[in-house]
């Protein structure tokens, strides 16, 4: 039989203080430019374009998707519209944006399902920080992808493929994913449906 008492309470208290205070430290990562590649998307044949059915609608896939790229921030959603749908965002970076050097002048967050990016002295151009980063929604394909992805820390170098998709909901609400790398503001996030993630440090 197990007995409660305070200081098997203070002892587990301490314990979940201790993970949760590890799984929120960022990862070392070296200087220089980690992630050199752009991600790779590519159209979908009409005939290939199979929609894929999930509890909160139907998921269908607008162009392949994989990137290689630096886990800026991540930011789990639990109680908003889509959390049903996407559970956590990813800010993403890659090229200059995977370099802590750059990313040392920068102050990067998320929240409402925006990514924003503030700086005293840009030390690249706003349309290069603009370029080389994303935030991307995070639709998993099972629970093992939901528990890595959700299990990711800032400085994570990881890798993801699946598809760029827009998903209808039952109640006839739709969410359409960004297919540009350039554009900015509402609608310019990727929204993705990922079947493949790999964690590279």
């Amino acid at each position: 039989m197990f007995e409660f008492n305070r200081k098997t309470f203070t002892i587990g208290a301490l314990l979940l203080a201790a993970i949760l205070y590890w799984r929120g430290r960022p990862v070392p990562v070296a200087d220089g430019v980690l992630i050199p590649e752009d991600p790779v998307q590519e159209q979908i044949a009409e005939s290939d374009k199979k929609p894929i059915r999930i509890d909160a609608g139907v998921v269908e896939p607008l162009a392949r998707y994989k990137i290689r790229a630096r886990v800026l921030s991540t930011n789990r959603y639990y109680f908003d519209p889509g959390a049903g749908i996407s559970p956590i965002d990813l800010a993403l970076g890659w090229g200059p944006m995977s370099d802590s050097k750059i990313l040392d002048e920068l102050s990067i967050g998320q929240s409402l399902r925006y990514y924003h990016v503030r700086w005293k002295n840009p030390p690249i151009s706003e349309q290069e920080i603009m370029r080389h980063s994303a935030n991307v929604h995070i639709i998993p394909a099972n629970k093992i992808i939901r528990d890595v992805v959700i299990g990711l820390r800032e400085g994570n170098l990881i890798e993801l493929t699946g598809s760029l998709v827009m998903v209808s909901t039952k109640d006839g609400g739709e969410w359409k994913s960004s297919l540009s790398r350039d554009d900015t503001g509402a609608g310019a996030c990727e929204l993705m449906h990922v079947t493949a993630i790999r964690v590279l440090n």
